[in-house]
């Protein structure tokens, strides 16, 4: 019979030993009754030193959970880079292809930049000069392209609006109470009129 540990071996002496003194008196398995004691003297030092306290068990358990929870977490982590990464990529991609980026894709890239402005607003208490004057770049591009936005979003309301008005004079919806197609508003020329003729 084999045996994996020294263990496991002298714990099976010792049973099979106790076993055969149960049952035959005066009778041992080993030839000499010191090494017999010895053996399982040993086995039950060896069991005293492995077992452990309720608190003990519970603290190794707590670490190995920690442990776990750790590597679950850089795994997530690492994930989480990578998701970030492609949507990085199919957002660049759509700007190169000059697409317009749908809403999801808007409220990303406005996040974005807040979460970088925040950064660099962080980083803005630096004192090397080389990086205040990129810090100042950076915000005017940024301030130039959020105007340029902005003028064109402005320009397209106004064509609208004006186009909504050209449209409604045209149909002839458009009218004001009080005036009709070429008559003046009721008693403004009579006033005029009595003016001119004191005069």
């Amino acid at each position: 019979m084999s045996f994996n540990s020294a263990t496991s071996k002298a714990k099976a002496r010792a049973t099979v030993t106790k076993l055969f003194e149960d049952v035959l008196p005066g009778t041992t398995l080993l030839p000499s009754k010191k090494v017999k004691v010895t053996d399982a003297s040993a086995f039950a030092s060896e069991a005293r030193k492995h077992r452990q306290s309720k608190e003990e068990v519970r603290k190794k358990n707590k670490l190995v959970r920690a442990r776990q929870n750790r590597e679950i977490n850089k795994r997530l982590e690492k994930d989480k880079k990578f998701q970030k990464l492609v949507r990085y990529n199919v957002i660049k991609s759509h700007k190169n292809g000059q697409a317009a980026a749908p809403e999801g894709e808007q409220k990303y890239l406005k996040k974005l930049i807040k979460k970088n402005s925040n950064a660099l607003r962080r980083f803005a208490d630096v004192n090397d000069p080389e990086i205040q004057e990129e810090i100042a770049e950076l915000q005017k591009e940024i301030i130039n392209m959020k105007n340029e936005k902005f003028d064109r979003a402005k320009d397209r309301k106004l064509d609208a609006k004006l186009s909504a008005f050209n449209e409604k004079i045209k149909s002839g919806s458009l009218t004001y109470p009080g005036l009709t197609p070429g008559l003046a508003p009721v008693g403004l020329d009579d006033e005029s009129d009595e003016e001119e003729d004191d005069d």
